[in-house]
């Protein structure tokens, strides 16, 4: 009888241990999946602690800007003001600029710039037009926009800036290649100019 029990006692020891093997592992899976939520919270939190610290200290510099911008207008103001009582021909030649409403800082300059006049036209003559729908994504449409917006010949379009991309990417649509289309001019105006 004890040859019959001996493989029994085996199969159940081998079985309790794979019982514990398999309940321990599970055990164990739980207590990482546990730890791993905690710092995944932790990770969260933290992160949303520097995303809110970050938002503050912008609008704080937002403001600290807009109150120098302001102070430095009011003393250019006043400058102008000191300037003009000094020497009035000078006086005269500031105040057209000032009703005009022209930018008060770079950034208002650098949204309002017109393109660059080509070498050898004057101001205020006509400057010839280059057909740019040869430019793969300007349609007869988007050149009387861009011609509208003073950009009428290749050399135009290949001197816009970075921000000139940036401003006429928010003014035309965000499906534009406006780099890609600066590159084709550039092409275009130095095959039809050869310079």
């Amino acid at each position: 009888m004890m040859d019959v029990l001996t493989p029994i006692v085996v199969l159940g020891l081998m079985l309790a241990a794979l019982a514990g093997f398999f309940v321990g592992w599970w055990i164990r899976g739980r207590q990482i999946a546990g730890r791993e939520l905690t710092l995944k919270r932790r990770f969260d939190n933290r992160l949303s602690a520097i995303e809110e610290d970050s938002r503050r200290v912008l609008e704080r510099a937002r403001i600290e800007s807009e109150a120098a911008r302001q102070k430095v207008e009011a003393e250019r103001d006043s400058l102008y003001t000191r300037l003009s009582k000094l020497d009035p021909e000078v006086g005269r030649m500031l105040a057209p600029a000032r009703r005009a409403g022209l930018p008060r800082t770079r950034a208002g300059r650098r949204r309002t710039a017109r393109p660059l006049a080509v070498e050898g036209v004057g101001v205020g003559a006509t400057r010839e037009r280059d057909d740019l729908t040869r430019i793969k994504g300007i349609g007869p449409t988007f050149e009387a926009r861009l011609n509208a917006m003073g950009y009428r010949t290749y050399l135009d379009l290949a001197r816009w800036t970075s921000e000139d991309l940036d401003a006429l990417g928010r003014g035309l649509g965000a499906r534009i290649r406006l780099k890609e289309w600066s590159e084709r001019a550039a092409e275009l105006h130095r095959r039809k100019y050869g310079t």
